[in-house]
């Protein structure tokens, strides 16, 4: 809680523009952390679920946070379906999402959108785990609008259970 305060009075100082690079494990699971920072929603492009690069404890831990905090989440995927990935309860009623083909969007890295912030997470090869975070209004404005007419097209998904199951409707 006191380390999430300091950082938040520390952000909130800052003026303008602003781009945070990471490396490695430690940069992926401190965007990901990030995402808890999110008011009431953000957006993601999602190549898979959270376990594909961090270790299952530390994404059952983040999605718990998730749904402590109420924050809903939209993604757009490739996949057309999900098998069950949680035991958090409530991260169903929070999570939607929807299936773009790889002819409209071949979704390579996550992305994720939310308040003032436009994220990258590159985790394919394990080699070159990079991310960045852009703080600025207009970007990120500019990429939930891209989003937004994405999702207006997308297929939809059926939640087939509390533990996030689901696939793509046909």
């Amino acid at each position: 809680k006191i380390i999430e305060n300091l950082e938040n009075q520390t952000q909130s100082g800052m003026q303008g523009s602003q781009t945070l690079y990471y490396r490695g494990l430690r940069g992926l699971s401190q965007v990901n952390w990030n995402l808890c920072r999110a008011k009431g929603e953000f957006l993601s492009y999602e190549v898979d679920n959270a376990e594909a690069y961090l270790p299952k404890q530390e994404a059952e831990d983040l999605r718990a946070r998730i749904v402590d905090k109420k924050i809903r989440i939209r993604s757009i995927t490739n996949l057309t379906k999900f098998d069950s990935f949680t035991n958090i309860v409530g991260l169903s009623d929070l999570w939607t999402v929807k299936h773009v083909g790889k002819g409209v969007l071949d979704i390579k890295a996550d992305i994720f959108i939310y308040n003032n912030v436009y994220a990258v997470v590159n985790y394919l090869s394990k080699k070159d785990i990079f991310c960045v975070e852009i703080y600025n209004q207009n970007l990120a404005d500019m990429q939930r609008q891209l989003f937004e007419h994405l999702w207006s097209g997308a297929k939809k998904f059926k939640v087939l259970d509390d533990h996030g199951a689901a696939e793509l409707i046909k």
